[in-house]
């Protein structure tokens, strides 16, 4: 669902690393006492870069000084110093790469300029040593190198298989004598997966021996165990079958329903099992439900995201946020789940248009079309909107009296949020610049005007009858002309 990322603090009379993690939920983890964070790799330059990587031009003076400084310690990583002077600057880096410390458009021009001087080359080489202590401080700083980052993370791809050679031994088997270098790789490995989708099939080979061993093994601290569950979370979105035909769900609903751990160490287990069977009614997603997971989890998740507030020792991101309602609304047991709690219709019309906020990674565009696709799964099954949700609007006479509708009532929030998404709101977001997002607008659109639709249609079908289209072309009307507006209809 995003990066997964960490970062370290002064630990006993050095570091302490309290790492900050972030996966395809965004996250972020404090206060861990052991350092392993995720390695990530620059890659090369990228010719042209989208604006959410851009380099911001408007860094106040402070910024600017606090990279150059930054820079001056990844030229300390870059040349001959001694190893010691070089895990020393690792852990330096990542202690100040912690967003608490570097702000978003800072940490930007940081990954940008630490990528043109090849710290993730450098980095790797580190690695490739196969000293463990090295290579944990080298992986820790490439995985807080890929956090929030989609240039970091996709330089990190661009040399995954070098790491992969050098970590493979430790995925076989679960052995204590590696844990804090698994630890690092395990994380490294959500981060990646978290930005870089295109990188799952080669993940999922080099993990797959050692996760359920993760998971069901007691001894196994919260923090390895939450980075774990992280990284499947974030494999499930291209993976799924591999992930079900492993009984994934089944370890980590045990792991639930047990309650047996810390909430970083239960990480995003229901996460995993709705994104895996979360689609359809089944025992799965029923024992979710009789946990009430819409309001202890669903909720609490995407409210910490639009906040860019902690969960569970992390900052999800709004892909996988969004993602949860939009698999759990295409089941009509689960939609009406989700429509009994006051709060998530509101949220989604708020998630699907957030065009004012900047994007924090490319992901958050995804994340407002599954907020409109769980809207349109909404209204397909009659829940969305809703007579409380969609009051008649006041008349001039009400307003002039505070406000009350003819009925007597007076509108809450909610039911004015959805009166001014879908007079104001959807209009514009059929206009939006994201092909995804005016596709699924026109579904909503298309769902909530059905007459409308189907008088269009009517007249392709009128012409076709009297000659008026090409001959020989079946279905011209609709594939040809009213699929450009409702572009559903091209795959249906």
């Amino acid at each position: 669902q995003a990066p997964a990322d960490r970062r370290l603090e002064p630990v006993t009379q050095r570091w302490h690393r309290s790492r900050h993690r972030m996966s395809a939920f965004a996250i972020e983890q404090i206060g861990q006492e052991d350092a392993s964070p995720p390695s990530a790799s620059a890659s090369s330059s990228h010719s042209s870069e989208p604006p959410w990587e851009s380099t911001v031009a408007s860094l106040d003076e402070t910024s600017h000084e606090e990279v150059e400084d930054l820079l001056s310690i990844v030229d300390a990583i870059c040349t001959d110093s001694g190893n010691a002077q070089k895990r020393q600057a690792l852990e330096q880096l990542c202690m100040a790469l912690r967003p608490q410390e570097l702000n978003e458009e800072a940490r930007r021009l940081f990954v940008r300029r630490a990528m043109a001087r090849g710290v993730v080359i450098a980095a790797v080489q580190l690695i490739e040593l196969g000293v463990p202590d090295l290579a944990c401080a080298a992986s820790n700083f490439l995985g807080d190198f890929a956090f929030n980052s989609d240039a970091g993370a996709r330089a990190v791809l661009q040399v995954f298989d070098r790491i992969a050679a050098c970590f493979r031994h430790i995925f076989e088997d679960l052995t204590g004598e590696h844990l804090q270098l698994l630890d690092a790789a395990i994380l490294l490995c959500a981060n990646v997966a978290a930005t870089c989708p295109s990188g799952h099939s080669r993940l999922v080979p080099l993990v797959r021996p050692v996760c359920l061993q993760i998971i069901r093994n007691p001894t196994v601290s919260d923090k390895l165990r939450g980075n774990t569950i992280l990284l499947l979370a974030n494999l499930s979105m291209t993976v799924g079958p591999e992930l079900r035909s492993l009984r994934v769900a089944d370890v980590l609903l045990d792991l639930v329903m047990e309650n047996r751990t810390s909430g970083a160490g239960r990480s995003v287990a229901e996460s995993v099992i709705i994104f895996l069977h979360g689609n359809s009614t089944c025992w799965e997603i029923d024992t979710l439900m009789s946990l009430n997971v819409v309001s202890e989890y669903c909720v609490p998740i995407m409210e910490r995201t639009l906040r860019g507030a902690e969960f569970r020792g992390m900052y999800p991101h709004l892909l996988y946020s969004a993602r949860l309602f939009q698999v759990l609304a295409q089941s009509r047991e689960y939609a009406r789940e989700l429509v009994a709690n006051p709060k998530v219709v509101p949220m989604l019309l708020k998630v699907s248009h957030l065009q004012e906020r900047p994007l924090r990674v490319e992901s958050d565009l995804e994340g407002r079309r599954l907020a409109l696709e769980a809207l349109w799964s909404l209204a397909r099954f009659g829940l969305f909107p809703s007579p409380q949700q969609l009051p008649q609007l006041p008349t001039e006479a009400a307003e002039r009296r505070g406000g009350e509708c003819e009925n007597g009532g007076t509108p809450s929030a909610a039911d004015l949020a959805s009166t001014a998404f879908l007079s104001d709101g959807l209009p514009s977001l059929l206009k939006d610049e994201h092909l995804g997002i005016r596709a699924s607008a026109a579904g909503l659109w298309a769902c909530l005007n059905v007459p409308y639709v189907r008088f269009q249609l009517l007249v392709g079908h009128r012409l076709e009858a009297e000659g008026l289209l090409p001959s020989g072309c079946s279905g011209f009307w609709r594939m040809r002309v009213l699929a450009f507006l409702y572009p559903f209809l091209e795959v249906a």
